[in-house]
C-alpha cells in the first residue's frame, strides 16, 4: 500500500482555485459542444459533485464527464480522490455565475440505472448557451468519459480536456506533482488497492484476443474489456494493431483476483483511438 500524501493537496488546492481560467479547447471542435436542442431552460438548486446537479429537486448526472469521487462515510465508506471538493466548488461557481439558469440537453439515454437524470447542460453568455461539461472540463477539474450510447458533444469534451490537461491546471497538476496517488493517472505497473474507480490506466498492450463475449486486450496488470453488445462500435483490427503500443484507457477499474478490470463502450476511452487527440 502507498503512504498518505493528503497534506500536500490542501496547499494545492488553495492554489488552484486562483489560477486564471485556461484557454479554449482547439476551435475546430468548440462548434460539436453547440446544442442540437435545449429540451428545456430551469433553475438550477446546486451541486452535489463536480459532474452531479439538483434540478428541481432531482439529481442529474451530466454527461461526458466524470469529476473525482467525494469521500462518503455513510453506509459503505467510500474513499475520496483528489479535489472532489474543489470540482464540485467549481460548478457551483458557474451555476452561481449565471444566476443558476440552465438549459438541459436530454442524452439519448435519458435515466442511468440509479433513476438519475442523464442530461448535457448549458447555461447562457452572450445570450448564446455554453456548455457547462466543456467550461468543467477546461477547468481541469474533471475529465472526459464516454457512456453508450451517449456520444453526443464527445469532440468537443475530449479537445476541451486536452486545453486542460497541457495547461497542467487542477487534475493534471496533481498528476505530475503527486505521481504516487495515481490519480488521475494510473500507471498498470504500479496498480495497488487503491486504484479502484473512474481512473486514466496507462500501460503497454501485451495481449489483444477476442473470446465469445468479449474483445479482450491486457496489460500487464489490467485487463480491457469491450462487451458483445457494443463491438459495433469498435474496429478489431485498429485494437489489434495497439498490440504492443503503450496506451491510455479510461473507466471504471475493478479488481478481480490481483488484477484490474476495465469494461468500455466506445473507442474514444482509448488515447490512440480518440479522434480529438
Amino acid at each position: 500500500m502507498r503512504k498518505s500524501v493528503t497534506v500536500s493537496l490542501f496547499g494545492l488546492a488553495t492554489v488552484i482555485l486562483f489560477i486564471s481560467q485556461p484557454a479554449l479547447a482547439s476551435s475546430r471542435f468548440l462548434s460539436d459542444c453547440a446544442p442540437t436542442k435545449i429540451d428545456v431552460w430551469a433553475k438550477a438548486g446546486y451541486a452535489l459533485s463536480g459532474d452531479s446537479v439538483v434540478i428541481n429537486n432531482r439529481r442529474y448526472q451530466l454527461i461526458g464527464i466524470k469529476a473525482p469521487q467525494l469521500q462518503k462515510k455513510q453506509k459503505f465508506y467510500t474513499r475520496g480522490q483528489p479535489l472532489a471538493k474543489e470540482a464540485q466548488n467549481q460548478l457551483n461557481r458557474i451555476l452561481a455565475n449565471h444566476n443558476m439558469e440552465v438549459g438541459i440537453e436530454y442524452g439519448k439515454r435519458k435515466m442511468d440505472k440509479f433513476n438519475r437524470g442523464l442530461i448535457h447542460l448549458y447555461v447562457k453568455e452572450n445570450g448564446k448557451p455554453v456548455s457547462v461539461e466543456r467550461l468543467m472540463l477546461e477547468s481541469g477539474y474533471v475529465l472526459a468519459d464516454s457512456e453508450t450510447p451517449n456520444f453526443l458533444h464527445q469532440k468537443c469534451y475530449y479537445a476541451a480536456e486536452n486545453t486542460a490537461r497541457s495547461q497542467g491546471v487542477a487534475l493534471w497538476k496533481v498528476a505530475k506533482n503527486y505521481p504516487k496517488l495515481h490519480y488521475p493517472i494510473a500507471i498498470s505497473s504500479q496498480i495497488n488497492t487503491e486504484d479502484e474507480g473512474f481512473h486514466i490506466y496507462k500501460g503497454k498492450i501485451l495481449l489483444v484476443e477476442k473470446s465469445s463475449e468479449n474483445y479482450i486486450l491486457n496489460m500487464d496488470t489490467t485487463g480491457i474489456r469491450v462487451r458483445k453488445a457494443n463491438w459495433d462500435n469498435f474496429d478489431f483490427e485498429k485494437l489489434k494493431a495497439l498490440q504492443g503500443q503503450t496506451i491510455e484507457v479510461r473507466g471504471y477499474g475493478f479488481l478481480y483476483k490481483g488484477a484490474m478490470f476495465v469494461t468500455i463502450s466506445s473507442p474514444n476511452a482509448i488515447n490512440k483511438l480518440n479522434s480529438a487527440n
